[in-house]
């Protein structure tokens, strides 16, 4: 999928061009056919993404028109100017050309200024477009990713892929077509000077062209090399940072240091390798304009020592040289990004090629009121490997049944690994079943658009995750619809009045990220009241007494009674107090369901597999 969302560009994920040249026969006609299908996909990549900034990208353009236009002029004055001077001509027909010049060099680097600040603009417009839209996609793909894929390898494709992506499309490649523009340019004033100078600089232009065309794409796979090894470092440092507690804990910071020498020395030797490969553009260019100043110097006194041209063509000769040089080196720099970028397009490209496992669903909004629930036949399995999607699933529901009448509580219990958290998980449809179906409503929930089934169904984790931002936010994920009014009588209801009151800047209090400054007790409240704002027809529970004081307890399990009025409700269940507090009890084992029925019907009956469960521990009194 190319970033514009038009035809796949690639190719971008494709091979990398190869050191060597392409091989003969139908393998090096392949390899040719791929090659022009990837420069079809940037190309396609490139109109597209310009065409959503067009009224801007058209004044940047023309911007660079007027640069160049202007950087041409110079020249042209210089060689008047010297040849006047040389010629004892009137003072003031010098001075109108100076003055003249000297606009030109100011207006030139007004239009430079204004370039820089217009490209900036569009650049950045383009990275958060790009960015919002990878967002977008990474919401929609399902959990499995995010278990083969750490936090912070996303966050450099995110920020540091997208941000060289959007700088090459947006400016980047118009700045190339410019500096391209001047050479042409500049050719034909060499030309116009005198026919020999682009005699001698037609050919080695096109030389230079021929010679850094091969060179351009040679350090691609090593690019890709080195950009993997530093997304790897950043996923290897959120997880620990994020682990600090558990590392210190259990003394294994000496451990976490030699891996993490391990992880730098991978990307050491992946930068070494990338900068090796990269080194020779440069170099080539260099030579190139030392050679093209040689030519100029020796041209120029040959010709100006046989009489043929005067002092100032000489001059401008040498000044629309040394001009070229500053195109040279300008695309030598942007051709450097643009390994770069076709890196990061590849890289962007496969993550926005990732299939998303769950689909939107067909657009359906379940009722109002409480939902009823139902699962028929539901079998459900994980990848048995983390870095293989594709590969045979580990089945952890199998052909579970059972159904929940609206406005009822329902207790999932059984032992660890039994797939009560699977269970849950396709509630949200943060997974689709194998096979079977999941009814909310009457319907099956893959009719459901995702976001209305997941507006009318409410989890309150036992782990909650509050954002590094005020208690406002932490409350609404931002969404300015909600009202203060409304967030305080949701406060109210869950018995967080109390608490809010002692906070010195109310809902502009800055929770801190991880939750810093809240009690395990009050982030459960936080959460409650998240689900109260939504106001759903399901409600799950993972266990959110777990880890609470029997004060905070009692005050959850009230608020809980009150929210819960009228809604259906899945409960993970560990604690006897929990079951007594709903009307069914469902009983996994290893995936498949043991027992179902009224709590009140399963206590009382010796047989039921609850007792046992008692006994043994598996539901703590």
């Amino acid at each position: 999928m190319s970033v514009d969302g038009g035809t796949p560009a690639g190719g971008a994920a494709g091979a990398p061009a190869e050191d060597g040249p392409a091989e003969a026969g139908p393998e090096g006609a392949r390899a040719r056919r791929a090659a022009r299908g990837r420069v079809a996909g940037y190309a396609r990549t490139l109109a597209g993404h310009l065409a959503a900034q067009r009224g801007a990208v058209t004044v940047l353009a023309a911007l660079l028109l007027a640069e160049v236009a202007l950087q041409a002029t110079g020249p042209y004055l210089l060689r008047a100017f010297v040849d006047g001077a040389l010629n004892r001509e009137a003072q003031s027909a010098l001075v109108a050309l100076a003055v003249v010049y000297l606009l030109a060099a100011l207006g030139g680097q007004a239009v430079a200024v204004l370039t820089q600040y217009l490209g900036a603009r569009v650049a950045w417009r383009g990275a958060n477009r790009m960015r919002a839209r990878l967002v977008r996609h990474c919401l929609r793909l399902d959990l499995t990713y995010y278990h083969r894929h750490p936090p912070g390898e996303l966050v450099d494709r995110m920020d540091g892929d997208v941000t060289r992506l959007a700088n090459f499309l947006s400016r980047m490649s118009l700045v190339i077509a410019a500096q391209l523009l001047l050479v042409t340019v500049v050719l034909v004033a060499l030309f116009t000077l005198d026919w020999r100078f682009g005699a001698v600089y037609v050919p080695f232009c096109a030389l230079a062209v021929v010679l850094l065309a091969t060179l351009l794409g040679r350090a691609l796979p090593q690019l890709a090399e080195a950009r993997q090894a530093g997304a790897d470092l950043l996923g290897f440092l959120e997880e620990r940072a994020g682990a600090t507690e558990d590392i210190r804990g259990c003394g294994a910071g000496p451990h976490v240091t030699r891996e993490l020498w391990r992880v730098l020395g991978r990307q050491y030797a992946a930068a070494l390798r990338a900068a090796r490969a990269t080194v020779r553009w440069p170099a080539a260019v260099q030579a190139l304009t030392q050679v093209s100043l040689a030519l100029a110097l020796s041209l120029g006194a040959w010709l100006h020592a046989s009489g043929r041209i005067s002092t100032g063509t000489v001059f401008a000769a040498l000044s629309y040289v040394t001009l070229l040089r500053a195109p040279l080196m300008g695309i030598t720099t942007q051709f450097g990004d643009l390994e770069e970028a076709l890196v990061s397009l590849r890289r962007t490209d496969e993550l926005l090629a990732e299939p998303a496992a769950v689909g939107d669903g067909g657009g359906a909004v379940p009722p109002r009121g409480p939902l009823g629930l139902e699962f028929d036949r539901v079998c459900f399995g994980y990848p048995a490997s983390r870095t293989s999607p594709r590969a045979p699933s580990r089945r952890v529901l199998r052909e579970v049944s059972f159904a929940l009448p609206p406005g009822e509580r329902l207790a999932l219990v059984g032992p660890t690994g039994s797939g009560k958290s699977t269970l849950a998980r396709l509630l949200f449809r943060f997974h689709d079943p194998d096979s079977g179906a999941v009814r909310l409503g009457g319907r099956d929930a893959s009719a459901y658009g995702l976001a209305a089934l997941r507006e009318r169904v409410a989890l309150v984790p036992q782990e909650v995750q509050l954002l590094h931002a005020s208690l406002r936010d932490n409350l609404t994920f931002h969404d300015p619809a909600v009202t203060d009014d409304r967030l305080l009588a949701a406060v109210d209801r869950v018995g967080l009045t109390p608490w809010y009151r002692g906070l010195d800047h109310g809902l502009d209090t800055l929770v801190g990220d991880g939750g810093a400054g809240l009690s395990a007790g009050e982030a459960q409240l936080v959460a409650l009241v998240r689900a109260f704002l939504r106001d759903p027809g399901l409600v799950v529970f993972d266990e959110i007494s777990a880890r609470l004081d029997p004060h905070t307890e009692r005050l959850l399990r009230r608020a809980t009674g009150r929210f819960l009025s009228g809604r259906t409700a899945v409960v993970v269940a560990h604690r006897l107090e929990t079951l007594r507090a709903t009307d069914r009890v469902l009983v996994l084992d290893h995936g498949r369901v043991r027992e179902y029925g009224r709590w009140a019907d399963l206590l009382a009956d010796p047989a039921s597999a609850l007792h046992p469960m008692l006994r043994a521990g598996e539901v703590t009194l």
